[in-house]
């Protein structure tokens, strides 16, 4: 791996690299190349396998081995739960929440069926916390709501939303809830029995895993219809000849997170508080976007505005003078035609602010020395621009 890259690395939230472990346990399995679903003694050796990795993620999720089904990532499952459920109802469509600050793979396939299909959505937006308001979730009930779609924590903000108590209200009324879990799931505990969460989103490659491979929690297999027909893989659920090189990836992902998550949350945490105490002792002016308490936020995230310069601008600036990659907004839709921040602007923010923010994410491979070299080359690259800036 290497460390001069991983330094100057500074957006874990978009990806992370994957860790030797999960690299080795992909190459054992390079030569497994035998079809799961076949009957001889090589197939029933990589079926072996796959359920052993199956029971790898279940410990991670604190669930069963038989409620975990594998996915080619984070928006496949999001569409699965969401298009899975939703399908049941096509008969006598009813209503939908969701947020104003999802995923794109959340809010383009509730749109879908908002326009399609005729399902009344409710797009609840946050405070300016970044949270949603159980208040507003409770007001925008309705008898007929027959899906809730929420993320767990934000990929912009790191701001956690109230799922546990989202999750009480909903069990409590029979209504299927589905959780984005992408950001948080490899970053905080999570046990989706003891939330009651009907469905949970996840990818391999957000927690030190590959690309190209994630998977959905499914509370009870039988209150989804299936996203792909086919050879009747995962119980019938979600067709295709298994992926084992990458579930191995993710298997090896999932045991390295139960074992250490708690010293990645020790570590990021005090990333973030180094960070944001040199950043105010530095001759910057900054204001961060969301809440960044570590009970209410994740501990690798940071979105700020820095007053007086572009984020798009600064962003360049670090990466070609500095080498220190880091996001003005979500990766999964900077390949589109530049808008600004969905999720800053449902949180009330103005244009100026909007376009002055840059989010920062790390995780367990940044060190102290990596902090403290980004903040230095964060004044110096802000100072430019602002110079640049009143020159003009």
């Amino acid at each position: 791996m290497d460390r001069q890259q991983l330094a100057g690395y500074f957006d874990y939230n978009a990806t992370t690299p994957v860790s030797p472990a999960v690299a080795e346990a992909m190459t054992a399995t390079l030569g497994q190349f035998a079809n799961a679903s076949s009957n001889h003694a090589e197939a029933i050796r990589n079926r072996n396998a796959m359920q052993q990795a199956r029971v790898s993620v279940a410990e991670m999720l604190g669930t069963s081995a038989d409620k975990v089904f594998f996915t080619s990532g984070g928006s496949e499952a999001n569409n699965w739960a969401i298009k899975g459920r939703l399908f049941n109802h096509l008969n006598k469509p009813g209503h939908i929440i969701t947020t104003a600050i999802e995923h794109p793979s959340v809010l383009e396939t509730v749109r879908y069926f908002e326009k399609q299909f005729g399902f009344k959505v409710s797009y609840l937006k946050p405070q300016s916390n970044g949270a949603i308001s159980i208040s507003d979730f409770m007001a925008a009930l309705q008898e007929d709501t027959q899906l809730v779609s929420m993320m767990y924590a934000n990929n912009e903000t790191g701001v956690i939303q109230p799922i546990s108590e989202v999750a009480k209200i909903t069990s409590a009324r029979g209504i299927k809830l589905h959780v984005d879990g992408v950001q948080l799931v490899g970053k905080r505990a999570i046990d989706v029995e003891a939330c009651d969460i009907d469905y949970l989103s996840f990818s391999a490659h957000k927690f030190y895993g590959p690309k190209g491979v994630g998977g959905l929690y499914i509370k009870e297999n039988n209150s989804l219809s299936p996203l792909i027909h086919g050879g009747g893989q995962e119980l019938g659920l979600r067709s295709g000849t298994e992926n084992l090189l990458a579930i191995s990836g993710l298997a090896k992902a999932a045991e390295e997170a139960k074992c250490a998550i708690a010293q990645w949350d020790q570590h990021a945490q005090a990333c973030k508080h180094l960070m944001v105490d040199l950043i105010q002792q530095a001759d910057i002016s900054v204001e961060f976007n969301g809440d960044t308490t570590y009970a209410n936020a994740l501990s690798n995230t940071l979105n700020m505005a820095i007053k007086g310069v572009r984020g798009e601008a600064l962003a360049v600036l670090m990466d070609k003078k500095h080498g220190f990659i880091i996001s003005i907004g979500s990766a999964c839709s900077n390949n589109k035609q530049k808008t600004l921040s969905a999720v800053l602007l449902a949180m009330g923010l103005d244009e100026e602010r909007i376009q002055s923010s840059i989010r920062v994410s790390f995780g367990q491979y940044t060190t102290t020395a990596d902090i403290e070299n980004f903040v230095t080359a964060l004044n110096q690259c802000v100072k430019q621009l602002s110079a640049m800036s009143f020159a003009s």
